[in-house]
């Protein structure tokens, strides 16, 4: 089971948020690392709890693993990222014309570079999804 294989990793999440956040008590590391600390020992605990539960409940984890294997589920997943992505590209756009309107270069430029890397990266993808199907 993928849940079985990843425990690992999430015990690793929990064991560096813990060491991050000692960094930051005592003062090793700036109070920014703290959140980043936090973010993962929360992560690693929850995804852990998560685990064990698919272990003990046999119904949950034939649950979890046909929404996981559903093709709805994956057209919606697809279709959810398309438009996030279309979402992306059309306010990259709007705040590069306002910053530009604005005269603030700097910030116009990152957004159309983040819109240019948008759509290159749509660009190969489709490339690759062509030959793939």
């Amino acid at each position: 089971m993928y849940y079985e294989k990843r425990i690992w990793v999430y015990v690793l999440e929990l064991l560096l948020g813990v060491g991050l956040l000692s960094a930051v008590k005592l003062a090793a590391l700036d109070s920014i690392w703290g959140g980043m600390g936090g973010g993962l020992f929360a992560v690693g605990v929850l995804r852990l709890v998560q685990c064990l539960r698919l272990r003990r409940d046999s119904a949950y984890r034939e649950h979890v693993e046909t929404e996981a294997h559903d093709e709805r589920n994956a057209f919606l997943r697809a279709r959810a990222w398309a438009w996030a992505g279309y979402a992306f590209l059309m306010i990259c756009a709007a705040l590069t014309i306002v910053l530009m309107v604005m005269g603030k270069a700097p910030y116009f430029t990152l957004t159309s570079c983040a819109m240019a890397l948008l759509v290159l990266l749509y660009w190969l993808s489709y490339l690759i999804l062509q030959r793939k199907y």
